[in-house]
């Protein structure tokens, strides 16, 4: 279990920098960095291909459609509608609505366990979830002030970006679960080559996603790469490569090792790294109540860690 918890907590920390990054490309189209970051992630898959080749020739055509599906809409979708959010009504107010994943996750997954015997009791789920819950609101208050005060988009676009990033939750309310079940099912082939095959699956999306909006959004003097390539280059490597392959293989790693119950409240610690990063790029302290809430999401996470102990995967 403390080896999946510890995959856990970096695929997370890696995860909490995609926040960041539409902060940093404030000058480009949510689509346009969504397509970007897959693009860059299918074609790193490449590189692998050599390295994999065996492992992904076990892989049927289901699996290869699965894949397909699972990389379009829990991560080119997802990701498009995260950025959107973000850009639209501000990191926090994203960050706070994706909060309410670990909780989503283990809900759905119980109810789900329930047919094949292997559910916990849900008076052994109140505390955790409920903690966790309670620490995301506590955590997120001054966040939700700070977004709906200080943001510059209009009403109407900040509550798009609210839309959005509730399409951004159920997207990946409903991605960990399947993803898991893939993994759970198929152990033999590996965390790594699966992450690799859902890079492969999009590639083609995402290109030609890429190619279009980037001709269609910029004019002719500013190329595809945008207004400033020097920055959107090496931003769009570490998403796609750092952000994508290597945390879907930690992520990966971890699923194959712990309930998914267990798992979807583990996402809690990307909410944890991405309010770190929004501080650090604000250059600002934590305020008390957000510290209070963290520490209850902390507390929530132990609580689950005691429920689920003895559960098998």
């Amino acid at each position: 279990m403390f080896l999946g918890l510890l995959y856990a907590v970096i695929a997370c920390a890696i995860w909490g920098l995609i926040y960041i990054f539409p902060l940093i490309l404030p000058e480009y189209d949510p689509v346009m960095i969504a397509s970007a970051r897959f693009a860059v992630y299918g074609m790193a898959c490449l590189l692998f291909v050599p390295f994999q080749i065996k492992e992904l020739k076990k892989l049927t055509r289901s699996d290869w459609f699965f894949a397909m599906r699972l990389a379009f809409f829990g991560s080119l979708v997802y990701y498009w509608s995260l950025v959107t959010s973000v850009q639209l009504s501000g990191a926090p107010i994203a960050g706070m609505l994706m909060c309410l994943i670990p909780v989503l996750v283990a809900v759905v997954s119980n109810l789900r366990n329930k047919k094949r015997g292997a559910n916990v009791p849900w008076s052994r789920l109140i505390l955790p979830l409920g903690l966790i819950l309670c620490g995301m609101v506590v955590a997120n208050w001054t966040e939700f002030y700070y977004a709906v005060h200080e943001q510059a988009a209009t009403p109407l676009q900040f509550w798009i970006g609210v839309g959005c990033a509730v399409l951004s939750l159920l997207l990946w309310t409903w991605y960990p679960i399947r993803n898991a079940d893939w993994l759970l099912a198929n152990k033999t082939k590996g965390p790594k080559v699966w992450a690799t095959a859902q890079g492969l699956a999009i590639l083609p999306f995402t290109l030609l996603g890429f190619v279009f909006v980037s001709m269609w959004l910029e004019p002719p003097q500013v190329g595809m790469l945008g207004p400033q390539p020097l920055k959107f280059v090496p931003v769009m490597l570490v998403a796609g490569i750092v952000c994508s392959w290597v945390g879907a293989a930690f992520w990966n790693a971890m699923s194959e090792r712990l309930p998914t119950a267990l798992a979807g409240q583990l996402i809690v610690f990307e909410t944890i790294f991405s309010v770190i990063y929004a501080l650090m790029w604000r250059q600002a302290w934590p305020t008390l109540s957000m510290s209070i809430g963290m520490v209850m999401l902390l507390l929530g996470v132990l609580a689950a860690l005691r429920v689920f102990r003895n559960v098998k995967v």
